[in-house]
C-alpha cells in the first residue's frame, strides 16, 4: 500500500494528476489507507490548480486515520485552499485549529495573516507578521530595533 502511495506522489511530481489519483483511487476502501490516499488526491488537485475538488478530498482524509505530520499537512492544506478560494471565514477556523493543535509550526502563521488581512482584520495581520518578524529574524539591524518592534507590534495604534 506504502508503494501505492509512492508511485502516486512521483505521477503527481510528473504532474500526472489523473494517473496518480487513479491510482490513489484503489486504497480508498481500505480504513488504514482511505485517509492517506484522500489527502494524497487533494494535494494532486491543488497543484493541478483545481483548488475547488481538494477541499472534498482534505475534508475526508481528516476523518480518517492520519500521523500527526499527515493531520498538520492535511489541516494546513485546507485552510490554505479555503483562504486560496476566498473562503476566508471557513480558512480561519481551520487555521485557527491548525495552530491550536500544532503550536510550533509557525510556517502557518504567515498564512493566517494574510486570512486575518482578507477579513479586514489589518492590525492583527500585520502585528502578527511583526512578532514574526522579531523571533525568526537572523539579521542584525532587525534584532537592534527588537524590543521596539515588539512594543509598538502590541499596539499599532498607540501613541506616546
Amino acid at each position: 500500500m506504502d508503494t501505492i502511495i509512492k508511485q502516486a506522489i512521483e505521477l503527481r511530481k510528473e504532474e500526472k494528476y489523473q494517473e496518480s489519483r487513479d491510482l490513489l483511487a484503489t486504497l480508498l476502501t481500505d480504513e488504514n489507507y482511505a485517509a492517506k490516499a484522500h489527502l494524497q488526491i487533494a494535494w494532486s488537485y491543488d497543484n493541478q490548480g483545481k483548488e475547488r475538488q481538494a477541499i472534498e478530498h482534505y475534508v475526508l482524509s481528516l476523518s480518517g486515520v492520519l500521523s500527526s505530520v499527515e493531520r498538520f499537512d492535511a489541516l494546513f492544506g485546507l485552510s490554505s485552499t479555503y483562504r486560496s478560494l476566498g473562503l476566508y471565514a471557513e480558512a480561519l477556523g481551520y487555521f485557527e485549529q491548525t495552530m491550536a493543535e500544532y503550536p510550533d509550526s509557525i510556517e502557518v502563521k504567515p498564512f493566517y495573516a494574510m486570512c486575518l488581512y482578507n477579513l479586514d482584520r489589518h492590525k492583527e495581520a500585520t502585528s502578527l507578521l511583526l512578532e514574526l518578524l522579531v523571533s525568526t529574524t537572523n539579521s542584525d539591524a532587525i534584532k537592534e530595533y527588537q524590543r521596539a518592534i515588539s512594543l509598538y507590534a502590541q499596539d499599532l495604534d498607540k501613541t506616546w
